[in-house]
């Protein structure tokens, strides 16, 4: 009797720490932001989907880890995780790639992340329990509250970004807020399961909320999605064999949502601005369409260089400028436009991990759908279907990842669902790992746990420091701004840009200062090269150090060449550089660019006198 009792209190224990974990990536994550941050929102999600992850997996691993899905699935799941190590080990930049990127931070971290939340989905939906559905409606009111604020014009914060005069919510960028309600409409299960006249008042909310997000955020991709969703509906009806009669209340109570949705838009004075990019987008004024076809060309080429395991998580913003073709259009016309995302789900899975990895995800997505399916119409004359609601909302959602970057807080809602579509109508075994006995488990999993909530603090802790570092550079207070990177970088190594601004920092203050910050600017990017690998603005930066000190020619050419190759299509980057060969030849001047805050050279005159290198 004592050992049932403790079976079923360390089940009921293990089920909490799932819980928590899927609160945390649902409801917390796409809430968190922290404007003292230097990375304000990003970086924030990507911790708390760190910590998501270790207490999901600490419940997993406390209940057996039962594997709730069809061996198919978990076949297609294990091989898609054992590409992704391989990718990271091959990747262009094996140390960055661990976390990402600044902006999207898709490294091996989130991916990590994302297979834990797939399994917590998983054992959620195989006990019966909605509560991830749940969670993503919490999620969204945070999202909703902090949009509503943005609409009102009452905004504590004085945001930065280049989408500040559209709504961002509390993600970071507007069409991520859009992708965030898009993927939300997920929840609507939840609300058609309550009885009476609740459920469909609950469902009205939902969309309408989605609705007016998505209008807030002004964007034509999420609104093309919300269009989608609703024409996959009796689409999906029809796949779950749901009787037709039974689609009219609840359908009529989603549109009744939408519609409630674009009344609250048009009454805070939101709809002229979504006109009006929807009307650009049509009429072709708009040259993001352009820049986004130049991506997509661009990351082909990519995956034709590195077809079998890609440039590594995160890899693309690496091998972009490497492989491009010449002639690009869009922004690539007049600057080069950082390309850390494709703005398509598929061609980045190619580009960063390879065309087998994207096969086992496509047929992660495709098996775990089948079973959804499969289980619906398994029920259908008995009682309707809820899952059909679902299935659009996941589709709209992969629609929509076809033409922006993907989003932290989406994407793991997306994988939490996903996951309950895997395990929909089976049991919950008892997994091989259950004959272990449980200390032994909690040892077993303890060093990961530990691990992940030291790495979100350290990282929040770090960016902190780099954020005082930044307006310490803005603020033209050089040495001040490389102390504060440098001690970032020391307290997270793995973070790619602190090794460059402190680089870049060391650069600024050798240009009015004494020689030997050139000197300790020319080590940094040495060990930023050593550390993570060059990208072409940081071998222009160690040649423009050199140049500084007036190194022999032969030391500054060859890293002239590298970083033409790094970028050998880049705008200007020809020009650039033969000016760079020229100081480096005949003497050049350093000069600080207030506008741009970089660092350039400026080649002394022909035949003026060459200093003596040091």
């Amino acid at each position: 009797m004592a050992g049932a009792r403790g079976g079923k209190a360390l089940s009921k224990g293990a089920n909490q720490l799932v819980y928590a974990g899927i609160a945390t990536a649902l409801a917390l994550v796409p809430a968190a932001f922290i404007p003292q941050l230097y990375d304000d929102f990003t970086l924030i999600k990507q911790a708390g989907l760190a910590v998501a992850a270790a207490l999901t997996l600490a419940g997993l691993v406390l209940a057996g880890f039962p594997m709730p899905a069809a061996r198919p699935a978990r076949i297609a799941l294990g091989v898609w995780l054992f590409l992704v190590v391989v990718s990271e080990w091959l990747a262009l930049d094996p140390r960055g790639s661990v976390l990402g990127v600044y902006q999207y931070r898709q490294g091996l971290v989130t991916q990590f992340a994302y297979v834990v939340l797939f399994l917590g989905g998983a054992h959620l939906r195989a006990i019966g329990s909605r509560f991830a559905e749940r969670a993503l409606l919490a999620g969204g009111l945070a999202v909703l509250a902090y949009t509503v604020i943005q609409g009102l014009g009452l905004d504590p914060v004085d945001w930065w970004t280049d989408t500040s005069e559209r709504a961002i919510g509390t993600i970071g960028n507007a069409n991520e807020l859009a992708a965030f309600a898009v993927v939300a409409l997920a929840a609507l299960p939840v609300a058609f399961e309550l009885r009476g006249r609740t459920g469909p008042i609950v469902a009205a909310a939902i969309t309408g909320s989605v609705c007016f997000v998505a209008l807030q955020a002004e964007s034509r991709s999420g609104l093309g999605a919300l269009v989608l969703f609703v024409l996959l509906v009796p689409v999906a009806w029809w796949v779950a064999k749901n009787p037709w009669r039974t689609l009219a209340r609840p359908g009529a109570a989603v549109l009744a949502g939408f519609a409630a949705g674009t009344v609250c838009a048009f009454a805070i004075g939101s709809l002229g601005g979504t006109a009006g990019r929807v009307q650009g987008g049509v009429a072709g004024t708009d040259a993001g369409g352009s820049t986004r076809l130049a991506l997509w060309e661009g990351t082909l080429a990519v995956i034709r260089a590195e077809p079998l395991h890609g440039a590594g998580p995160d890899g693309l913003f690496l091998a972009f400028p490497v492989h491009r073709p010449a002639d690009l259009g869009g922004a690539y016309e007049s600057y080069d436009l950082v390309a850390q995302s494709s703005h398509n789900l598929v061609l980045d899975t190619a580009a960063n991990y390879g065309i087998p990895a994207l096969a086992a995800f496509t047929a992660l997505v495709v098996l775990a759908s089948t079973n959804s399916v499969r289980q619906a119409r398994r029920h259908a004359a008995d009682e309707p279907s809820t899952a059909p609601w679902a299935w659009a909302a996941l589709a709209a959602y992969g629609a929509l990842t076809l033409l922006n970057p993907v989003s932290l807080a989406a994407h793991a809602a997306f994988f939490v669902v996903l996951g309950g579509f895997a395990a929909e109508g089976r049991r919950l075994p008892s997994g091989r790992f259950a004959l272990t006995p449980v200390a032994l488990r909690a040892v077993l999993v303890a060093p990961a746990v530990i691990a992940a909530f030291f790495l979100a603090t350290r990282m929040v802790v770090a960016d902190y420091r780099a954020n005082r570092a930044w307006d310490n550079y803005a603020a033209k207070k050089f040495d001040a701004a490389a102390a504060d990177y440098s001690e970032a970088n020391t307290l997270m190594p793995l973070e790619r840009r602190y090794a460059t601004d402190y680089a870049r920092s060391l650069l600024a203050a050798g240009v009015d200062g004494p020689p030997g910050r050139l000197r300790d600017a020319e080590e940094a990017f040495t060990e930023l090269e050593t550390d993570f690998g060059f990208t072409s603005g940081d071998a222009i930066g160690l040649a423009t150090a050199r140049i500084g000190l007036h190194a022999d020619a032969s030391r500054i050419t060859p890293v002239i060449d590298e970083a033409l190759r790094l970028n050998p299509h880049g705008v200007s980057m020809a020009a650039y550089t033969q000016v760079l060969r020229n100081a480096a030849v005949r003497g050049g001047t350093l000069h600080y660019a207030d506008r741009d805050r970089w660092v350039y050279v400026e080649a002394d005159a022909a035949g003026g006198s060459t200093p003596e290198p040091r």
